[in-house]
């Protein structure tokens, strides 16, 4: 699209007024209540008890960026931050005090968002009382037609906006936006990026973003969706009074021009971004549709769409394993965008110098496909697996989150569909799945590529000559499009569980620990496993392993950043990574291997009915882990390319050079050289990993909603059945904090920002007292930096403070700062944090800062003690080392709520001496050629 054509149809032509049922044979979730206001506005709302006594309010704006003008790019979201800068009911500088003060933290329960259609404004309050709701709503109408739009709060904002603008600048991102003004020439969209451009946000004033406020923030074209802990009585009259009363402004909008795509054939495109550090080969079909309504048949058609995507992605994977594949990675998806643009793309991330083998497997495993189609088998696993995403909903339903239940209505309306409940939705997909065959799944795959459109993209750190590129890179897809290719293999037919059941062990004491009501098993073989049942999360049962010492035992540096890939890329020592995804098809069973800073951790997670296959899965991974050389060397290759990005990148000199600067250089913190890492060899991974996985000390933690006694039968077989466990971990040094002491690490970058990070050494966690009351006082200085250096300075889009305390290291420490700041603002920025942070070590907090950081704290700790992720990470695992993490529980309510501004005080002239803080810039360089 060009020049700032518009169609001449009113808004009201394609501002949509009633819901997506109401055009479809569909029906919506019959928990829902629904309603449109006199005025125009809809509302849905949802009763649903978790997290519990808390309500989940969105205002859903049904336009974003793809609304504005030539004139307004950047508006719908300097629109969204303003109207967190004065309202009808609320100063400037009041809104986010109030609901601190209340117990709703800025960033997490007040926010928003803008996107290419939609601006979407949430607040999350922290109990469910009338008072409460009445306040969010008048929030929430307050965007919806109260905003102020003061000039003075305009320009201040203006400085955020662009510090966003500027965090969001990366070597991605400019990849991101090239390709889609290739590839979406012609629509409107590759013109209207949310973030909008620096020509346009400079000449924002009130006038302009009062008109696109007027012309788009109508009632008619915006919906409420409320989902929480309330009663359907007390919440529905509010809505009515406090929303009813909202009226349109006379100023009526022109519906934007969407525009056709304006390319046909077979199309090369070339991008080089020589900072991405990696390379990316493509093959994309594009094509123009219309809008449909939503349907069993849209529904079905999207299903079996789905099931290609699946089996291609399938395919991929194993393309992926082998050693020879020219790629590290590669993705299949079609759909639609809009519901105006339909799309199927096949893409992958080469490797170094290998882009032209890339594309040509990427052009055959596509031929291949549509040439011999799918099989019964490859269908077969992809029923299993939809069906079991779809019971596993099911299951869950009784206790899924508001803010996610939320969401999805929010997108679901967005999206012209209907929003349907988890049994709705089994019971929708279930004959369709049945039904399901080879014929229709082919039929669906050569319709996403039906048409004559290709667009063959290289994209990344690929140098090729500008003039020659596209030509160069058609002629290897067409050369690639003459060779024969033949159909695709079966794969080999395997059994899981494959060991042998181990006899269960011997238990020697059962340890109950009534206060908090869990318990600890203890073996003769040295096992401990940790029990803590709870209904937080229905039919949902998470289990941690920990063995060993973790990266404190690595003894050359690199290892443990290999580590964790090749475990969990090489599956078992028996099945391959693929084989075993195959043989779980249809299983909720999932294990993640990790590298702890004090042990090798074995994460897992099922249903309920499925404790017995993840307890059968975590033994065979301990037992007998994949360490496959192919793996090994594919996982080097990927992290060589990521180095190669990072290097290039502010945010890879913070790991490189800032993270091993703050632990006095010592080489277990950030990432080494990759000089040092590629000494790493797959045998120095075994001799590191294998005796601390087979018999290193073992500790499991399971929590969530379980049969007790089953799972003590599963743990006394497949962990207690285990070869005796001994050995002791690894024995902390001491780190250096570097008290006192400046780095500027310089980083050759195209990327115009720069980070600043300010640190003063603390203590490690053990004093929980005092742990707790640090993070107490990193959310007073974050309050007071967001003031001081986001919205009066406007020099930074996001300041980041926090309390940082190890585990592992003894009195190691820190309360840390970091932003991003424009080049050349380091000292000053700089300057001022240190300003602040000595008023605060000098003048203390105050009883009205202490309020607004500890309510939103206790708001979010009420929350968190009544997750299953809180009771796993924070209590039970690591409590066999650590008993006193048992007693936390009991506490950490009343000892933060406990927190004094004397304590506070205290801390402060403690801890932030500025003669003692460790300061490090990163900055980008210029280079000979002049650019930075």
């Amino acid at each position: 699209m060009t020049g700032s054509a518009e169609s001449g149809a009113a808004a009201s032509d394609c501002i949509s007024t009633d819901w997506p049922s109401s055009r479809s044979d569909l029906h919506p979730d019959p928990s829902l209540v629904r309603g449109i206001l006199p005025n125009g506005l809809r509302y849905v709302l949802k009763e649903n008890r978790e997290p519990r006594n808390r309500v989940a309010a969105y205002l859903n704006i049904q336009a974003g960026s793809l609304h504005e003008t030539d004139e307004q790019r950047g508006y719908a979201h300097f629109l969204e931050h303003m109207l967190f800068n004065g309202s009808t009911n609320f100063k400037p500088g009041e809104l986010v005090e109030y609901f601190q003060s209340i117990g709703m933290s800025f960033g997490g329960d007040i926010n928003a968002r803008t996107s290419f259609d939609e601006t979407v404004y949430h607040v999350i309050l922290p109990d469910a009382g009338r008072s409460q709701v009445e306040k969010g709503f008048t929030v929430l109408a307050d965007y919806a037609r109260g905003a102020l739009l003061l000039e003075k709060e305009i320009e201040r904002e203006r400085g955020v906006i662009l510090s966003e603008r500027r965090a969001r600048d990366s070597a991605e991102y400019r990849t991101y936006v090239a390709g889609s003004e290739f590839a979406l020439r012609g629509t409107r969209m590759p013109q209207r990026m949310p973030i909008g451009v620096e020509e346009t946000l400079k000449k924002a004033d009130r006038t302009q973003l009062k008109r696109f406020y007027d012309q788009w923030y109508r009632p008619e074209n915006m919906i409420l969706v409320v989902v929480g802990d309330f009663r359907r009585a007390e919440v529905e009259p509010l809505v009515h009074r406090i929303f009813g009363r909202l009226a349109a402004a006379e100023a009526v909008a022109e519906c934007p021009d969407f525009g056709d795509l304006q390319h046909k054939g077979i199309e090369g495109f070339y991008h080089f971004e020589e900072e991405l550090g990696k390379s990316e080969v493509s093959i994309e079909s594009l094509w123009d549709t219309e809008e449909k309504n939503d349907s069993r048949a849209l529904q079905a058609t999207e299903m079996r769409r789905h099931a290609v995507s699946l089996i291609l992605r399938h395919r991929l994977q194993r393309l992926q394993e082998r050693s020879e594949t020219p790629f590290s990675g590669a993705f299949y998806g079609s759909g639609e965008m809009f519901d105006r643009i339909g799309y199927a793309v096949l893409s992958a991330e080469v490797r170094p110098g290998k882009w032209k083998e890339a594309l040509r497997l990427l052009e055959q495993t596509l031929r291949q496909a549509l040439t011999y189609g799918v099989s019964q088998a490859e269908i077969d696993r992809v029923k299993k697996e939809i069906k079991a995403k779809l019971e596993e909903a099911v299951l869950t339903a009784a206790t899924k989150d508001s803010k996610d239940i939320a969401n999805d209505i929010i997108r679901h309306l967005n999206e012209n569909r209907v929003f349907m409940s988890p049994q709705q939705e089994l019971d929708l997909y279930g004959p369709l799945l049945a039904a399901l065959d080879v014929e229709a799944v082919n039929a669906a795959l050569r319709a996403s590529w039906a048409n004559d459109s290709r667009l063959i993209a290289l994209t990344g750190d690929t140098r090729l000559d500008d003039k020659t590129a596209t030509q160069e890179i058609l002629d290897v897809f067409r050369q690639a499009a003459q060779q024969p290719v033949d159909a695709a293999g079966s794969t080999a037919s395997t059994t899981f569980p494959y060991l042998e059941k181990p006899a269960a062990g011997v238990l020697n004491a059962v340890v109950p620990f009534k206060e908090i009501e869990a318990e600890r098993l203890v073996f003769a073989n040295g096992v401990t496993v940790n029990l803590k049942p709870t209904e937080f999360k229905k039919n949902e049962v998470l289990v941690e392993i920990h063995t060993g010492s973790g990266k404190l035992g690595e003894p050359k540096p690199g290892l443990a950043l290999l580590t964790a890939g090749v475990v969990n890329g090489s599956g078992s020592g028996t099945l391959s990574r693929t084989e075993l995804d195959e043989v779980l098809a249809g299983r909720t069973v999932g294990a993640m291997f990790k590298v702890g800073e004090g042990s090798f951790i074995w994460s897992g997670k099922a249903i309920r009915s499925e404790t017995e296959l993840l307890f059968q899965l975590l033994h065979t991974m301990t037992v007998d882990p994949g360490l496959r050389p192919d793996i090994f060397e594919r996982v080097k290759r990927d992290l060589r390319q990521a180095y190669q990005g990072m290097e290039r990148d502010v945010d890879g000199a913070m790991q490189f050079q800032v993270l091993p600067f703050l632990a006095g250089d010592n080489p277990k913190f950030g990432m080494p050289p990759w000089a040092v890492v590629d000494k790493v060899g797959l045998e120095d991974i075994r001799q590191w990993l294998l005796p601390e996985l087979t018999g290193g000390p073992l500790e499991v933690s399971i929590v969530g909603d379980f049969e007790r006694d089953e799972v003590v039968r599963l743990a006394s077989i497949y962990f207690g059945g285990l070869p005796p466990r001994q050995g002791r971990g690894a024995v902390a040094e001491q780190v250096h904090f570097p008290v006192g002491k400046m780095l500027t690490a310089e980083v050759d970058s195209s990327i115009d920002k720069s980070i600043l990070l300010i640190a003063w050494p603390t203590d490690d966690f053990w004093d929980i007292h005092r742990n707790r009351r640090l993070h107490m006082l990193a959310s007073v200085l974050d309050d007071r930096l967001r003031k001081a250096i986001r919205e009066k300075l406007g020099a930074t889009y996001s300041p980041e403070v926090g309390s940082s305390a190890s585990r592992v290291y003894p009195h190691y420490g820190m309360l840390m700062v970091q932003m991003v700041v424009q080049p050349g603002q380091e000292k000053k920025v700089g300057d001022e944090v240190l300003r602040i942070a000595d008023d605060l070590r000098r003048g203390g907090v105050t009883e009205e800062e202490l309020a607004r950081a500890k309510a939103p704290m206790m708001t979010s700790l009420r929350d968190a003690v009544r997750s299953n992720t809180y009771w796993l990470s924070s209590v039970l695992t690591q409590s066999t080392a650590h008993p006193q993490q048992l007693a936390w529980p009991l506490s950490i309510l009343s000892d933060f709520e406990a927190v004094t501004k004397e304590e506070m005080g205290a801390l402060a002239a403690t801890y932030l001496i500025n003669d003692r803080a460790a300061k490090a810039w990163v900055v980008p360089v210029a280079r000979p050629d002049g650019r930075k």
